[in-house]
């Protein structure tokens, strides 16, 4: 409440007051519970034409998807709503309510969802699931759960829309011209480095590399282990799991000939233009290969670790927020439902952007209409669950990067166990240097 309050004009901060008095508690709800006794009717909303703030990253969606998923199913239902987009990736929601300007939809993500939180804009969204009769069983339950974990509330501030998937992509010429049968799905990372060394050769002047494993963090979210505890606000680098982490992908380097590491998204051009990485494993690339007929590639399931079966990286996924301040709730939540509904979702589905309703004909339906996708191996993606995700932290961008810098002193042939010693400390200074 404090955070906010100094960036509100003062008739703001008495709406916002209000809004606080009247709000319910902490575990008064529950969206599951609800759904036992529904209403018969929707409830009665205004039809009076409204324009509603929608904060959101244009650099997230597009311009056509933004018309496509958002604009057009809530003008079907709702034709009194107007959508004002606000564009925080021009200016960050922090600024743009210290502008006197507040949205009353936002949309954050599980990593970030601090710079929603920390402004004091989070709200209980639960009494408006139960007043429209909303069908939470439907979204697909680790999304839920996650809304939970990453704003560290019993209740849910917001509801996902749309989730990130993992895949390996594989150059198929690539296997070909080494006789190496193609990755299958449900392989695990020590399968997936056995099958790198048969492809990790030099043909003529081309060298090529059989795997590249990406950065250590992305591996380390599979386990669900990030940078920072934020009950003790302590770094979280010097474990046994980033340990792990570590010494798998220095292994996978340590092949001949696939030493040097590309990452992000040097890694994908060298798949993608160069054509020498056989196998890449990563989240949603589908539509970096529009336009892109010179590669012969397909997809399986993402690796899995043995005591993680079927678990890919942490969970990413998009949350759509209805602001405390908002006059509008009920108008807002109107738009969130559109663009959950079953029609939308199958829309998004069939063009390649990853749905979070579990249900399975929406499922089958991914891909269909985009044309360089057929005859892929698309079911894969459905395949791998994400890991449960790692309440987010401020100081995420510091651990980041205090955790590559680690990995390039390991692989240099320093210590493993004094470089992340030695990072852990570091982080722990940066906290206490910025809190």
């Amino acid at each position: 409440m404090k955070t906010l309050a100094k960036y509100l004009a003062p008739a703001l901060i008495l709406s916002l007051a209000a809004a606080c008095s009247s709000g319910s508690k902490a575990g008064d709800t529950d969206a599951g519970k609800n759904q036992e006794t529904p209403p018969k009717t929707q409830p009665q909303v205004s039809t009076e034409p409204v324009t509603l703030k929608f904060g959101i990253n244009f650099s997230w969606l597009s311009e056509e998807e933004r018309n496509k998923y958002i604009v057009e199913p809530v003008k079907k239902r709702h034709p009194n709503i107007t959508l004002e987009f606000i564009d925080l990736t021009a200016m960050s929601l922090d600024k743009v309510v210290a502008s006197g300007i507040i949205p009353d939809i936002v949309q954050s993500a599980n990593p970030i969802m601090y710079t929603y939180t920390d402004l004091g804009l989070g709200d209980n969204i639960e009494p408006l699931i139960k007043k429209f009769n909303f069908d939470t069983s439907k979204i697909d339950p680790v999304g839920l759960e996650a809304v939970k974990i990453s704003s560290g509330d019993s209740y849910l501030i917001g509801l996902p829309w749309t989730i990130a998937f993992n895949a390996t992509y594989y150059n198929k010429d690539i296997f070909d011209k080494f006789g190496v049968a193609y990755p299958k799905d449900g392989m695990t990372w020590e399968e997936m480095r056995d099958l790198a060394v048969k492809l990790t050769r030099k043909d003529g002047e081309v060298q090529y590399r059989g795997l590249e494993p990406d950065v250590p963090s992305r591996m380390a979210s599979i386990l669900s282990v990030g940078y920072v505890d934020p009950k003790t606000n302590k770094a979280t680098l010097n474990n046994d799991s980033w340990k792990r982490v570590f010494e798998y992908i220095k292994s996978v380097y340590s092949i001949p000939g696939n030493e040097t590491y590309r990452w992000v998204p040097a890694a994908f051009t060298q798949f993608i233009q160069e054509k020498t990485l056989a196998m890449y494993p990563g989240l949603n690339h589908l539509p970096n290969f529009k336009g892109v007929t010179d590669v012969n590639w397909d997809i399986a399931q993402y690796p899995q670790f043995k005591d993680k079966p079927n678990t890919g990286m942490q969970v990413d996924e998009w949350v759509l927020h209805i602001t405390k301040p908002s006059k509008h709730k009920d108008q807002a939540f109107q738009v969130i439902a559109a663009i959950l509904s079953e029609e939308n979702q199958l829309e998004m589905s069939r063009n390649a952007r990853f749905p979070i309703l579990k249900d399975q004909k929406i499922q089958e339906e991914f891909g269909k209409n985009v044309d360089y996708l057929k005859g892929k191996n698309l079911q894969a993606i459905f395949k791998t669950k994400p890991a449960a995700p790692v309440p987010p932290s401020k100081f995420a961008a510091e651990g980041s990067k205090l955790s590559q810098e680690a990995f390039k002193k390991y692989m240099s042939g320093e210590d493993v166990n004094s470089v992340l010693r030695e990072a852990d400390e570091k982080l722990n200074l940066y906290i206490e240097a910025n809190k």
